[in-house]
């Protein structure tokens, strides 16, 4: 019979863990909304930028298309000589066919005084002729030498545009009119008010030119001072605009609210005049994209939490099976270590040996191919050198009895004796190995040898054999190359003992060397060797406490260099 405490006590530990769940979603569930309402919301800004982009662009094409057009027609002889009644004519039908050519609202010429003599409007019932625009900002600074841009309503018409003005100078280069152009902006403010965006154009004063809700125009951003009002006033910018305020609140650099509805909000200056572009994007889409992701990522992370739960209780129940197989392979995985512990041992004892037949393979090949040389040189030579060729096969068999002697390391292993070597003996020893391949290759040795002994610590045995192979590579690479030659130095360079190969041929391949000291890692035939000979190098350097590198040189070859402490490391 179970105990009441015990069911009690079971049933305030499940209304526990719901409510640690609940409090868990709900958490959870507030998190996923704020995370979702940043990315969206930078997810916006990046999109209001890239349209900010795009309306910059098309105002800044609009305003540029006809900058030229000024400059071209104040050099014209027609609009020089406009201040005849005849040349009057024909400049206003002059004027007109270029205005409807470049779809412009107006193009007109004014005396010195403001006082338009001629303008492509001639026979419109409203025409700029006989009209006096000397107030305008746009035509003192022509008047000045300047050329002049301006943006208003226009004074006869009425109507917004875009003004650029260009003095006209006489054959002394004396001011003596202005021409001037009027671009109506109505196509690309109607072009703004369709595409259904928020958007809108401030000058350097902060009123509103452009927008893309029309009754934003002429609204300004900030109160105007005194002097800016006048100065409005006085050029007659706006007409009888009242300049309201604008009904807006900014708040930061990325957040502003227009009569009482958020924004997102990014601006950026256009190319002339000192205008502002403003863009306006609702942040309505944000919350609703939050809201969506947060209730789809809550029903998925409930589902996970019922599913987690479920799960949960199952691996509860079938714990202790599990435990039992796993104690069960743990013991099956014991027994199988050990095998492979044995198996390892016999695998490295096979690896060492087929190392040192690989190691004795390589060395005896090199003096057994130096022996086959000076027969062959004693065939073919006086027979009355032969006791010369003799002594060197001795000194040959001599080489080979002590690389053999070497095989009892691996039976018993021996402390390694060095003594003072120098680097030049080395060398000069490697090279009476070599000198018949050299010979029968043609190919020119250039020595740079150190006068003075390189004298190092080691074994001049096995740094003949490193030498030698270093030199037999070299040899193997100017096989196929027009220029044979190897340069040999021998130098000190900071306490260390320094002999450097280079060779003429074609270099290392794009390998390194780490990859051309890997054992069995050749780049000759089958047949030419097993691919040790580096490997076998850079063990004997690593004995000497030195190291082998290995560069690609300027005329394409490979050069290799040993680096081994000095016997005074002071010399």
């Amino acid at each position: 019979m179970e105990n009441p405490g015990d069911i009690d006590f079971s049933a305030r530990t499940r209304r526990s863990v719901v409510v640690v769940l609940a409090l868990i979603a709900l958490g959870s569930t507030a998190a996923l909304y704020l995370a979702s309402v940043s990315h969206f919301r930078s997810s916006e800004i990046g999109g209001a930028q890239n349209r900010l982009s795009i309306f910059s662009r098309s105002l800044n094409d609009a305003l540029e298309r006809f900058q030229h057009l000024p400059f071209v027609l104040a050099r014209d002889e027609l609009i020089r000589a406009a201040h005849t009644a005849e040349s009057q004519d024909q400049l206003n039908d002059r004027l007109a066919s270029f205005a409807k050519e470049a779809r412009l609202e107006a193009i007109y010429y004014m005396d010195a005084s403001g006082l338009v003599l001629a303008a492509s409007n001639y026979g419109a019932p409203v025409t700029f002729v006989g009209n006096n625009y000397g107030f305008r900002p746009y035509f003192r600074h022509a008047m000045e030498g300047e050329r002049g841009e301006f943006f208003g309503i226009g004074a006869t018409t009425g109507r917004p545009g875009y003004f650029v003005s260009e003095p006209v100078r006489d054959a002394s280069g004396t001011v003596v009119g202005v021409v001037a152009i009027k671009l109506d902006m109505s196509e690309l403010q109607s072009a703004w008010e369709q595409g259904g965006e928020k958007v809108f154009v401030s000058n350097r004063d902060g009123i509103i030119v452009l927008a893309s809700d029309p009754t934003w125009l002429y609204r300004a951003l900030d109160p105007l001072d005194e002097a800016k009002k006048e100065a409005i006033l006085d050029g007659r910018q706006f007409g009888n605009e009242t300049l309201k305020p604008f009904d807006w609140v900014r708040a930061g650099d990325l957040e502003a609210a227009v009569a009482g509805q958020q924004f997102v909000y990014v601006s950026g200056p256009a190319e002339r005049l000192g205008w502002t572009v403003h863009y306006l994007l609702s942040e309505d889409r944000i919350y609703e994209r939050a809201v969506l992701a947060t209730f789809v990522l809550g029903i998925a992370l409930l589902a996970l939490l019922i599913v987690a739960t479920y799960l949960r209780s199952r691996r509860i129940r079938s714990a202790l099976l599990v435990s039992q197989e796993d104690r069960r392979r743990l013991q099956l995985a014991n027994a199988e270590l050990a095998v492979a512990h044995e198996e390892l041992a016999r695998t490295s004892k096979l690896v060492a040996l087929g190392q040192l037949s690989a190691s004795v393979t390589h060395e005896l090949g090199q003096p057994l191919s130096a022996m086959r040389n000076y027969i062959v040189a004693a065939e073919m030579a006086d027979p009355s050198g032969g006791l010369q060729v003799i002594a060197k096969l001795k000194t040959v068999l001599e080489r080979m009895e002590r690389v053999t002697s070497q095989l009892k390391f691996f039976a018993k292993p021996a402390d390694q004796t060095f003594t003072t070597v120098s680097l030049q003996g080395v060398y000069s020893g490697a090279m009476d190995m070599i000198a018949h391949n050299v010979a029968a290759r043609g190919v020119r040795i250039d020595d740079h040898v150190a006068p003075v002994p390189v004298n190092i610590h080691g074994d001049q045995l096995r740094l003949e054999q490193v030498t030698v192979n270093l030199l037999k590579n070299g040899l193997n690479a100017l096989e196929t190359s027009d220029e044979k030659t190897l340069s040999v130095s021998i130098r000190k360079i900071n306490g260390h003992g320094l002999i450097s190969i280079e060779d003429t041929g074609c270099g290392l391949g794009g390998r390194d060397l780490s990859q051309l000291q890997e054992p069995f890692h050749t780049t000759r035939a089958s047949g030419d060797g097993m691919g040790l000979g580096l490997s076998i190098a850079a063990a004997i350097i690593r004995e000497h406490n030195g190291r082998l590198t290995a560069h690609d040189t300027e005329n394409g070859g490979a050069c290799f260099t040993v680096e081994i402490p000095l016997a005074d490391a002071g010399a």
